[in-house]
């Protein structure tokens, strides 16, 4: 293939095909490569929800349903994404315990989130890029490239073929491994922090007991092992339920949690009549985020320039972001400084330290528990009834989760002793002055 472009983009995820999309409506020559056969194939585990009105990473979404298919708003960047697939409403979110207590956040008004089909999604992207004018290659991987002056190449393997594809720009959407990352140096200074494998399988025939709701288990009684694993509802099929665990090396270990959980827990009840019927796995890398994402004319965007994951909505935003910064640089104007100043803006772990922590520090908070300590504040939890969800835009995330959990727990008079001191620790920075979690978890 000798053609000229004026942007390739390795990876078709959710950015990398938000990007080519809107680089085409653009009027630019877009190659998408990706190493995948087919483009709309969910393999990679990541949890498919759209949250309603409640802001993470700069942007807060709200969604309009009609007619078998749901607009989606993204309010702050001024653009809407057309869905067309099965969405199930969640109005409640669970934390169940290792002896089966449960902490149950609820709304009533409007659902938390949705649960939306990750294949349904890619193939409405997939649909919109080729009605762009974008030209795919699939089964093609993109192993590295050569900055020049006024172009870029990049080389890609296709079977047992590699060959170099010139461009004007390229941009690298090809998720939280990066492999453009790694052979073009960007990983130097950006160490490993954390690292895992991530598994899941989806069941059928599952008997889900409450209203559905992503659920989080912790316990080694009911995992069999440490860690913790997700349970939410499957938007491809009747009574589905995913089983997530993320877990560390090795990477067997998250297969016998699950195998644990759905045949020898409190739970297991839940899946008695319940058949394996899809999985899907994922390496988790959690690197400093790199702060400064292009070098020459390439641009990373998304999982690869993250410090985590940017989420799905997120990973749509930066490709919406990165087509802007493309059509600015052939414009004559520096718009991968732009995109970078969009990068660092909206995604506060960038440049901020703090945030980094506060990320992961849900991780830390209830591996900092006991078992039993987790049973006594759930138990707590579950005698005082569901916590009710107010107020228009939530100010819920991750970063804020893990100190507005705190809070509520030690808000409780019979929290004292060794185990107020723990969730004191880990706070760090001491519990709102009255105790409340008003309406932050």
């Amino acid at each position: 293939m000798h053609k000229k472009y004026n942007v390739i983009i390795a990876g078709a995820g959710p950015a990398g095909l938000m990007a080519a999309i809107r680089a085409a409506q653009k009027g630019l020559k877009v190659l998408l490569v990706e190493k995948k056969a087919t483009l709309s194939e969910a393999l990679r585990t990541t949890g498919p929800f759209f949250r309603i009105k409640n802001p993470i990473h700069g942007e807060y979404l709200t969604l309009d349903k009609k007619n078998g298919k749901a607009t989606v708003h993204f309010h702050n960047s001024n653009f809407d994404l057309d869905y067309k697939g099965p969405l199930i409403d969640m109005h409640n979110a669970y934390f169940f315990s290792n002896a089966g207590y449960r902490l149950n956040t609820t709304r009533k008004d409007r659902p938390l989130s949705c649960v939306y089909s990750m294949s349904a999604l890619l193939g409405n992207l997939q649909d919109a890029a080729e009605e762009a004018g974008v030209e795919c290659m699939t089964g093609t991987i993109a192993l590295t490239a050569e900055n020049a002056e006024k172009h870029i190449r990049l080389q890609v393997r296709r079977g047992n073929t590699v060959s170099w594809l010139e461009t004007d720009y390229i941009i690298a959407a090809d998720g939280l491994n990066s492999r453009l990352a790694e052979t073009m140096g960007m990983n130097k200074n950006r160490p490993v922090i954390l690292q895992g494998p991530c598994f899941e399988i989806v069941f059928e025939g599952a008997d889900f007991p409450y209203p559905p709701g992503i659920s989080f288990v912790f316990g080694k009684d009911m995992l069999g092992g440490s860690g913790f694993l997700f349970v939410y509802p499957y938007a491809g099929g009747e009574n589905r339920l995913c089983v997530m665990v993320n877990n560390r090396f090795p990477a067997d270990q998250s297969l016998k949690l699950i195998n644990h959980f759905t045949q020898k827990s409190k739970f297991s009840s839940w899946f008695k009549k319940a058949t394996p019927v899809h999985h899907t796995s994922a390496i988790v890398t959690i690197r400093s985020p790199m702060v400064t994402p292009s070098i020459g004319r390439m641009l990373f965007i998304g999982d690869a320039a993250a410090y985590g994951e940017t989420l799905v909505p997120g990973a749509i935003r930066c490709g919406y972001y990165a087509a802007e910064a493309v059509q600015e640089e052939l414009s004559g104007n520096n718009g991968f400084k732009k995109y970078e100043e969009f990068w660092s803006s909206n995604f506060e772990y960038v440049t901020n330290p703090q945030k980094q922590k506060d990320y992961t520090k849900i991780l830390r908070l209830f591996r900092s528990l006991e078992d039993e300590d987790v049973d006594f504040l759930f138990k707590l939890s579950e005698e005082k009834g569901p916590i009710e969800e107010k107020g228009d835009v939530l100010a819920s995330n991750e970063f804020t989760k893990a100190n507005a959990l705190i809070d509520y727990f030690l808000a409780f008079p019979q929290v004292q002793g060794a185990l107020r001191t723990k969730l004191q620790t880990v706070r760090g920075n001491g519990p709102s002055p009255d105790g409340t979690i008003k309406d932050d978890l």
